[in-house]
């Protein structure tokens, strides 16, 4: 006992490490007993998605990245040691985020002292945002975390002056970079920091090349495979160009990742790709694509340089305002239902309040210089850049540690006037800016709607939508359009939900309301389509799906259902017609060849169904690097390759059955199973495949297989009689 509280008291670090891993061991229970802890949203999905692919041997990838991939590497690694484990990611998560705490810690405690460290580490160790976005599947926790380390590796670096630590800061600039490639925008900041602590220019210039060296070494593999992979040069990922124009055009608000309408809140990377091409007339890769965006960005605020000047002060207000800007999830709804972040009354207007007068103390104390105006200059430069592009609370997370510092040492200075009162006067000055700070961190200046929970109820919902609970869903699709009835996609989603309880004449109210709001909504058009096509409304459906193709002439969605239509219609001229136009518009998407399969089928045409339902099955996957359909749920479901790939291969074994093909259905039956064991109809192909073949063990085994996991389908116990 004697030597633990020893080594407590040498190493107070310790004690702080462990109040956070309580605290977040609290908070991890409660996430996990809560109805969110499966529900990824968004950029969450699209990495656990891409990790899964890569933890499954997909190392290498197919296409350029569009995000930078490090933390994805980081998370497949992971999938392949323990399998895809939600809690394992958040675990990992916290880990970082506890590395973090420590390098905190370490940073104040070099710059100023052990107190003001503890008191740092304490407050980043319950700082309830932080915590939050470590157990979420983003990459910012991580990217925090490696610029928190890179920034104390320089000042050791500094005053160490050996090679070795150089090299290392320059790789762990690296890590960070291909996490999240808005570090280099910081890089003159550590070479300028080097010419300034080192002295003869020969040696800065040596251990600035050194760095650089270890900077380069990081991102040169991630260079060279985009460029081997997809052959296309592109440093680290190509969503900067995207990232720039979202923050910066006409209907930008620079708080949301939203394009201008038609695309939205919901674009996609094959939206923004034929956007580019349609406009330059010409084929484009990825890295044209960044540029493409990048210009137009660019040429909107060389024109409106006003508009420009406006939006980019929004961002800079919000860097530095209290309320937290949500991004995929609604934090206002999902923080205030965790008890233990309400016990913590840490919010980023106490933390900048204290940092300010901390600022002001070192001020009027001339104690700001050095390390410390290197800090501050981490703070400011790394916001006038994010503020280039667009704010919300995960973006500014990596200057939270670095504002902390700052105010502990508030804090510490408050205690010496508590002790001290003769102090006051001295302190006046800082407490005024500090106080005017607090008032311009708390204000509402751009009149935000901070109690809208529309999103986060609609993201409930999609979820619940997924899981085929239609009732919690409408709840929730509810709740949403009480509190936000102009809420993208709430109507749509509520008709969805409608007419999949059977009620057309509602879901067809909610599809009307979405188009009435939205009238350049696609989805809204098709989801009416789809309506009138169930009533054999033929005509209207045509001209609903018609006019999504005229919004979004690529849309999957619309071309099967005009395909659909003119099958029923019996057609044959214009299916195929529709056909030549539909397999180049949306070539990467195997559901026109399934459907194509499935349509020609029904009408006896089996050379050409064998012909679409081949190109199905071998269809590849989209390379998940890029694939637009892991970041929604429900399309992840709908468009799956493996779900496309079996139902297909279940269509052909029934086909070959019908052409006495037999031991091709056989085949493409067991293919299906593979694929997708839920397909009861593949194990009746087998079994029947089995029988006609004399192979009556076999289809007796596979039978009782079937019967034990669909116990009440009615085929089934007709084939156990007969059998």
């Amino acid at each position: 006992m004697n030597r633990l509280l020893k080594t407590l008291k040498e190493h107070p670090i310790l004690i702080v490490l462990l109040l956070g891993l309580v605290y977040r061991l609290i908070f991890l229970l409660s996430y996990y007993y809560s109805p969110d802890w499966e529900q990824l949203l968004v950029d969450s999905l699209f990495h656990d998605r891409w990790a899964m692919s890569i933890a499954a041997g997909n190392i290498a990838g197919e296409d350029t990245f569009f995000r930078a991939p490090f933390y994805i590497y980081l998370l497949g690694f992971i999938y392949a040691i323990v399998g895809h484990s939600l809690m394992a990611a958040r675990i990992f998560g916290h880990m970082v985020g506890l590395a973090a705490v420590a390098l905190t810690y370490l940073i104040a405690t070099r710059l100023f002292s052990r107190r003001i460290g503890l008191i740092a580490g304490i407050i980043h160790a319950l700082y309830p945002i932080a915590v939050y976005f470590e157990s979420e599947l983003l990459v910012d926790n991580l990217f925090a975390m490696l610029m928190e380390l890179s920034f104390w590796l320089l000042l050791i670096s500094a005053d160490k002056k050996q090679m070795k630590y150089f090299i290392l800061t320059g790789l762990v600039i690296g890590l960070a970079a291909v996490t999240r490639p808005v570090i280099l925008a910081l890089t003159p900041l550590y070479l300028i920091w080097i010419f300034i602590k080192i002295g003869p220019a020969a040696n800065s210039i040596k251990n600035a090349v050194q760095l650089i060296l270890g900077l380069i070494l990081m991102i040169t593999p991630v260079t060279l495979r985009n460029y081997m992979v997809a052959d296309d040069f592109v440093l680290i990922s190509s969503s900067g160009g995207i990232n720039f124009f979202i923050g910066n055009n006409p209907d930008a608000d620079g708080l949301s990742a939203a394009m201008p309408r038609p695309l939205g809140r919901n674009w996609e990377i094959k939206d923004i790709k034929f956007a580019a091409e349609e406009e330059t007339g010409r084929t484009m890769r990825a890295s044209e694509v960044s540029n493409f965006w990048m210009q137009k960005g660019l040429g909107w605020a060389k024109d409106n340089p006003g508009d420009f000047i406006r939006l980019y002060g929004k961002k800079l207000y919000h860097c530095i305002n209290n309320f937290e800007i949500s991004n995929n999830r609604n934090l206002k709804l999902f923080m205030g239902g965790f008890n233990i972040f309400k016990m913590t009354p840490l919010d980023f207007a106490v933390l900048f309040t204290m940092s300010i007068f901390g600022l002001g103390m070192l001020l009027i104390n001339r104690r700001l210089g050095g390390s410390n105006l290197l800090m501050l200059a981490f703070i400011v430069i790394y916001m006038l850049v994010i503020s280039l592009f667009f704010i919300n609370a995960r973006f500014r997370l990596p200057v939270i540690p670095y504002i902390i510092i700052f105010g502990a040492v508030g804090i510490d200075y408050l205690i010496s006037i508590i002790k001290s009162p003769r102090l006051i006067k001295r302190a006046v000055p800082a407490a005024v800016v500090a106080v005017a700070a607090c008032f311009i961190s708390v204000t509402n200046v751009y009149g935000l709607n901070r109690n809208d929970t529309a999103g986060g109820y609609f993201n409930r919902a999609n979820y619940y939508l997924y899981l085929k609970d239609l009732d919690k869903a409408a709840d929730y699709y509810r709740l949403a359009l009480d509190e936000n009835p102009r809420y993208a996609e709430i109507n749509l989603n509520m008709g969805v939900v409608q007419l999949k309880m059977g009620r057309g004449d509602s879901a067809e109210h909610y599809f009307k309301r979405e188009l009435a709001q939205f009238p350049d909504n696609p989805r809204a058009y098709t989801n009416l389509a789809s309506l009138y096509y169930l009533e054999e409304d033929y005509d209207r459906a045509e001209e609903k799906a018609r006019a999504a193709l005229e919004i979004k002439p690529y849309f999957v969605d619309a071309h099967i259902l005009l395909m659909r239509i003119y099958h029923a219609r019996g057609d044959t001229a214009a299916l195929d017609n529709i056909m030549n136009r539909s397999i180049p518009a949306a070539v990467d998407d195997g559901r026109i060849y399934l459907n194509a399969g499935l349509l020609y089928s029904n009408m006896k045409m089996y050379d050409r169904a064998v012909e679409f339902l081949q190109k199905a099955v071998n269809h590849p996957d989209p390379p998940a690097e890029t694939n637009d359909f892991n970041f929604n749920y429900t399309r992840l479901r709908d468009a799956a390759p493996s779900r496309i790939r079996a139902r297909a291969a279940y269509q052909l074994g029934y086909l070959y059955g019908i052409l006495d093909r037999i031991p091709q259905s056989i085949e493409m039956s067991r293919m299906a199973i593979a694929l997708d064991s839920s397909l009861t109809e593949a194990y009746i192909n087998l079994i029947n495949a089995y029988a006609i073949t004399g192979q009556h063990r076999e289809a007796i085994r596979l039978l009782d297989i079937a019967r034990a996991r669909f116990p009440d389908n009615e085929i089934l116990k007709i084939m156990s009689e007969r059998l």
